[in-house]
């Protein structure tokens, strides 16, 4: 699959859809003895899975055109970001995951997830969002197809500057992959639970565990830095956004 980016993968997305167990010892008693455990993402092995630079499949302007004057573009804040590792790859055991991504002070009121396998269009989703900056997350649609174990897909998620999504658009893109998933285990913690996704290279779950757990506890000092040095690791690379607040 050649690399597109994520402008016109989007316009392709849309033209299609008419607008409408267990991990090592040695892991689990850091993660139980250490207070602020750092829990390893080790990313799997090449797929074949396009290998691309973190601005690969993102356009160069990440804001709104109506934004281009505004305080969003002199923070010094990042812009539109996807949390994936830094190769832009990852993979799954859920057959519909859930989705995290920076959003910059922006003037859109929505963003849309769009979801495609090889050249075949799988689903699409709206969501509406504030505007306030932040880390936010959407998952594909609980009536879309699952995805199959075992085949790749890109996503693009893709900020709505005006009425109708639009091909030129800020958006940014990566690619997952389902595998499939061991016995579930209804022993293990949290964290622990992380570390295991970390383990065996299951990005999107670990990352979606570490975050709804940060999101439900925001005082948590602890956990706070077990999710910052998460997203700052050498593999991962999201130092920019790794104190931004999870909404």
């Amino acid at each position: 699959m050649g690399v597109q980016t994520a402008g016109s993968f989007f316009a392709i997305a849309v033209l299609i859809a008419g607008i409408q167990p267990g991990f090592s010892q040695s892991t689990t008693q850091k993660i139980a003895q250490s207070p602020n455990p750092v829990i390893l993402f080790k990313p799997p092995p090449e797929d074949g899975t396009p290998s691309t630079t973190r601005g690969a499949g993102s356009r160069d302007n990440q804001q709104c055109p109506q934004d281009s004057s505004s305080t969003t573009k002199t923070t010094g804040k990042p812009s539109l970001t996807a949390l994936v590792p830094s190769d832009r790859r990852g993979l799954t055991w859920s057959a519909r995951p859930t989705f995290w991504v920076y959003v910059p002070q922006t003037s859109a009121q929505q963003i849309v997830l769009s979801i495609k396998q090889g050249n075949q269009f799988h689903s699409q989703r709206f969501l509406p969002i504030t505007g306030t900056p932040g880390i936010i997350s959407i998952q594909a649609a609980e009536d879309s197809p699952p995805l199959e174990v075992g085949k790749t897909y890109q996503w693009a998620i893709v900020l709505v500057c005006g009425n109708r999504p639009s091909p030129n658009d800020p958006a940014v893109s990566a690619w997952i992959r389902r595998e499939q998933s061991p016995a579930p285990s209804n022993s293990q913690s949290v964290l622990q639970q992380a570390a295991n996704y970390s383990d065996r290279g299951i990005w999107y779950d670990a990352l979606t565990v570490l975050a709804q757990a940060k999101r439900s506890q925001p005082t948590n000092s602890a956990l706070s830095e077990t999710w910052t040095s998460f997203l700052r690791q050498p593999s991962v690379g999201l130092e920019a956004i790794s104190t931004q607040p999870l909404r």
